[in-house]
């Protein structure tokens, strides 16, 4: 977990800088690659976002965050927001989960950086989504003239395995003159039995293009954010009676790493905290005077705002049903990860349509919990009353500090997960857990003590037998502002943001010894690599296993050169 970078100090007219702009301006463009055209419910999107610059498409850094948002076309609502880092080669590039219970239909994936903010969101990049359920997307199509002034030649070279033996696909970009291309490209293979190339769903070329010629205006502009290189909190120290403080002082915590730092503000009252932390990591600020004291002192922390979007409308074809096939091997596939159990369907519901929830990493249902609205959760003053409503109880340890039960209670709780992110008990970071305000917990999922299945959440028995409890509590989403009114100053606040997603790496099997696999391999995507780097020459090679029944493979690679060349390439292995 890294540490607070450092404090900004600014005067109030710094946030938002106001400008006319009538001459050329750096502009912005996204491509958003996933690996298949869809998926079922339970699946798992994998993307890169594809960042280059909108007049020479070359890909460019001056944003080091990026947006992706996935909506329900037809409810237009928003299902997840994700925000995603750079690496260090530039690349933003993370994993959508779907849930189970997602209802098939068209979905909408918006992409955008802060400083396209500033050209309004027709500027973003949109592209469908579709949860199989036998119907096609048709969406916006470029005429094939424009497409080949962008051409590259891409070579792919590589016989298809069965069998979950070794495949191997050696890979040669150059330009339209034969001249290798370098640069860092996605790549996917899938099951081309199950995945079928959709002639309506776009594709780089056709994405980038048309940003292009939307970009092309002269339309003035005021730019209010700028390019995001930082995470920020920013906020204000005054007085609770309306008057100055006069050279206030600001103490912040990390809850997580319990790493602190006060900041000296001097003649400013506003302040911008530089952070770099992923999502989930909470802050508790405390402003003060001079010397220390917090009488007559309010802290004001400024939330996130995020745009209203323009989502575009993808019409439906209705056509053949091509996806029950590739439905049927997916369902299959999930049910296989899932270790020592058979999971079957969900018996269907009657009644209001359920809302798209949050759910522990394996997306198993909970013996335990409270749902999201439940009124326990707004009526709890602090997050021990709500753990008591599963025999969850606390202690207060020699230090003063609260801590959740000890070894001899017979609901221990050996795992606390928030948001999926694991807090450790041995090094106390139950505290940070029993911090957390009430009324910015979404729902809670407990697996009480010796519950067999717990032990696939990583807790093991204890020495007397006991399987440890796994707890899961999840906070509502965006850009919240933890604010506990009832028992805490004005003076404090615990605040968490929007923060970047870990990095997820995809997962291809290795078969070495195909005589040791204990489970099938029904995989509809065998390999997802967003990094895929071509050397002086243009080359690159990439290897991975087959699965029990793929006999042909559709080998997809997209991206952007160094040089800004537009490469999009599908072939059939078989």
């Amino acid at each position: 977990m890294k540490r607070l970078l450092h404090l900004i100090i600014y005067t109030a007219s710094l946030l938002t800088v106001s400008a006319q702009i009538t001459t050329q301006i750096p502009l912005e463009k996204i491509y958003l690659q996933t690996d298949k055209p869809y998926y079922a419910a339970g699946d798992t999107v994998w993307l890169r976002a594809h960042l280059v610059d909108a007049t020479t498409n070359r890909p460019v850094s001056r944003s080091r965050f990026l947006y992706v948002e996935l909506h329900h076309q037809e409810a237009d609502t928003l299902c997840q927001r994700l925000m995603l880092k750079a690496d260090e080669d530039g690349v933003f590039a993370n994993a959508l989960l779907l849930p189970k219970t997602m209802k098939s239909g068209v979905y909408t994936l918006a992409a955008y950086t802060q400083w396209m903010r500033n050209f309004g969101p027709e500027h973003f990049c949109y592209q469908p989504l579709t949860v199989a359920g036998g119907q096609r997307v048709r969406g916006h199509r470029i005429p094939l003239h424009l497409l080949s002034r962008h051409d590259a030649k891409v070579s792919i070279c590589g016989e298809a395995a069965t069998d979950n033996r070794p495949m191997t696909l050696d890979i040669d970009i150059q330009d339209h003159d034969g001249l290798p291309l370098s640069g860092i490209f996605a790549l996917s293979v899938t099951d081309y039995d199950v995945v079928k190339p959709d002639s309506l769903f776009g594709d780089i070329r056709q994405s980038l293009i048309r940003q292009q010629f939307a970009n092309r205006t002269d339309t003035s502009y005021t730019i209010t954010y700028p390019f995001q290189q930082q995470q920020l909190i920013t906020g204000r120290i005054k007085g609770s009676l309306g008057q100055r403080i006069k050279n206030p002082r600001l103490l912040v915590v990390n809850n997580r790493t319990g790493h602190r730092k006060a900041f000296e503000l001097g003649d400013s009252t506003r302040f911008a905290l530089a952070v770099d932390n992923p999502n989930g990591t909470t802050f508790t600020l405390e402003g003060t005077r001079r010397n220390g004291r917090t009488s007559l002192v309010e802290l004001q922390i400024d939330s996130l705002t995020f745009p209203k979007l323009k989502l575009p409308h993808y019409q439906l074809t209705t056509g053949a049903n091509g996806h029950a096939a590739f439905t049927t091997q997916s369902q299959l596939q999930q049910m296989y990860n899932r270790a020592n159990y058979i999971e079957l369907p969900e018996v269907e519901k009657v009644g209001k349509k359920p809302e798209i929830q949050k759910s522990n990493f394996l997306n198993m249902e909970a013996p335990r919990g409270l749902k999201p609205g439940d009124p326990w959760i707004d009526r709890a003053v602090r997050m021990g009353m709500l753990l008591h409503r599963f025999g969850i109880y606390t202690f207060i340890d020699a230090a003063g500090r609260e801590h959740i039960n000890s070894y001899a209670s017979p609901q221990y709780v050996g795992k606390i997960y928030v948001d999926n992110m694991e807090y450790s008990i041995a090094d106390g970071e139950d505290g940070d857990v029993l911090n957390i305000t009430p009324q910015n917990v979404r729902s809670i999922e407990y697996f009480p003590a010796n519950n067999a299945i717990n032990g696939m959440f990583g807790v093991r028995p204890l020495k007397n037998g006991t399987i440890p409890g796994v707890l899961f509590i999840f906070l509502k989403d965006g850009s919240e502002i933890v604010h506990s009114k009832g028992n805490r100053p004005l003076s404090m606040a615990t605040v968490r943001q929007l923060g970047y997603e870990q990095p997820v790496e995809f997962y291809s099997p290795q078969y070495p010894n195909p005589s040791h696999k204990t489970r099938p391999d029904q995989r509809t995507t065998l390999y997802w690599n967003p990094k895929v780097k071509t050397d002086a020459n243009g080359h690159t090679t990439v290897r991975f296993y087959a699965s029990d029944i793929s006999h042909r493979y559709l080998v997809t690679i997209e991206g952007v050169s160094d040089d800004g060349t537009i490469v999009h390439h599908q072939r059939v292995i078989e």
